[in-house]
């Protein structure tokens, strides 16, 4: 519709000229901001979307789409149950054992049988420096933590958080079959 016609059609409404093209402009205004406005709210959420992938695969590794999960299930139960030689007699439930070991130089029967206890078993790594005061001349049934002394391989077994009974060595740990 040209200048001219447009102008006619709106002396017929009893329109000004001006005013129609005002209204016009501000209803395509409109629909301009209002797009302008869904298309920002679409990219600030893809922003935090792309922001939390790289943060959680890369500064807090929660997302770990790129790793490989060849893990068995005994891996991770035993990652679980990692604890430190001072926390053996801490624990809450009242039987357990406490399985000490150093995993350079660890002994596969012993580990077998441990494995196969149907008592929940806490594992202590030897080798860690946290717990390096308790590796010595075994000292068998203590009562106080702090006077413990194992070498490696060893199994205590602790009732009510006292040590029932202690097994050091593969030998003696093949007798808890």
């Amino acid at each position: 519709m040209g200048r001219e016609l447009k102008r006619k059609q709106a002396k017929r409404d009893g329109k000004n000229v001006k005013e129609v093209q005002k209204q016009k402009q501000e209803v395509e205004n409109n629909t301009v901001t209002l797009n302008k406005l869904i298309i920002l709210v679409i990219f600030m959420v893809l922003f935090f979307c792309v922001l939390y992938l790289i943060t959680g695969l890369f500064i807090t590794k929660d997302i770990k789409w790129f790793s490989k999960n060849n893990s068995s299930n005994e891996e991770s139960t035993s990652i679980e149950n990692k604890i430190l030689a001072n926390e053996s007699l801490k624990q809450s439930e009242e039987e357990y054992y406490v399985y000490f070991y150093n995993p350079d130089k660890e002994d596969s029967s012993a580990s077998s049988v441990v494995n196969s206890l149907e008592d929940k078993v806490y594992r202590v790594d030897l080798s860690s420096d946290f717990n390096s005061g308790y590796i010595g001349e075994s000292s068998g049934v203590v009562k106080k933590i702090e006077d413990l002394k194992v070498s490696n391989p060893t199994v205590i077994k602790i009732e009510s958080g006292e040590i029932v009974a202690f097994y050091n060595g593969t030998s003696e740990i093949e007798k808890l079959r």
